[in-house]
């Protein structure tokens, strides 16, 4: 009785074996890479969620209205300047401490557990770029805002550079405070204080030739 020819299952065509080997490559990688980035992917949110509440705090538009309608505080009103500090101006997740002395006003900023923030995301915050149009424009708003004020004094912990202070004079020959406390609407203030001064190269210039603004060698 002739005996039966077995049937071995046909190769794939070598081409065929090249793709599925490399098709399986591609999968190995993309498992290790989830393997590897996915913690990282997972953390995002909250890192967005932090640099949206940091962007909040830096100059910008959106709260001019707020800001506006907290004229004409009294210096001696602590409760109010402390808001205006810590809820209205920029920076104020990392407002410190505020002190009155006579008609001078002393802001410090620091990392604190209050701001809920890390080392790293303050550093990033305080860049110099930042820092330059916090100044300048926490300076004008607050000389615009506070009745009595004479003398604004700015600190902020851990960088290089000096403290800055400067009196209502100085701030007046540079912002035009007096046409600034007549403007009542945000597209007025956003114009003359934001464009054409905070934003603007020759006005940041001016205002820190009165009080230059160094930090040679970053942070602490």
């Amino acid at each position: 009785m002739p005996r039966k020819k077995r049937n071995r299952p046909r190769k794939p065509p070598r081409r065929l074996r090249e793709e599925i080997v490399l098709l399986f490559c591609l999968l190995l990688i993309f498992l290790c890479g989830s393997i590897l980035v996915g913690p990282t992917l997972l953390s995002n949110p909250q890192k967005e969620i932090e640099n949206v509440y940091i962007y909040q705090r830096m100059v910008n538009t959106s709260n001019i209205s707020e800001l506006l309608a907290q004229k004409n505080i009294n210096l001696g009103e602590s409760a109010k300047i402390k808001a205006l500090l810590r809820d209205s101006l920029p920076a104020g997740n990392y407002l410190k401490s505020f002190d009155i002395t006579l008609n001078k006003l002393t802001v410090t900023y620091d990392l604190t557990e209050a701001s809920g923030s890390t080392q790293e995301s303050y550093d990033e915050f305080w860049t110099a770029d930042n820092t330059e149009q916090i100044i300048m424009y926490n300076t004008a708003a607050l000389f615009v805002l506070v009745r009595n004020l004479e003398v604004v004094e700015i600190n902020v912990t851990g960088y290089n550079f000096p403290t800055c202070i400067f009196t209502a004079e100085q701030a007046a020959s540079i912002f035009k405070l007096e046409t600034l406390s007549q403007i009542d609407t945000s597209v007025e203030w956003q114009q003359a204080l934001i464009m054409q001064g905070v934003y603007d190269a020759e006005t940041r210039a001016a205002f820190f030739e009165i009080y230059p603004l160094e930090r040679p060698g970053g942070a602490i």
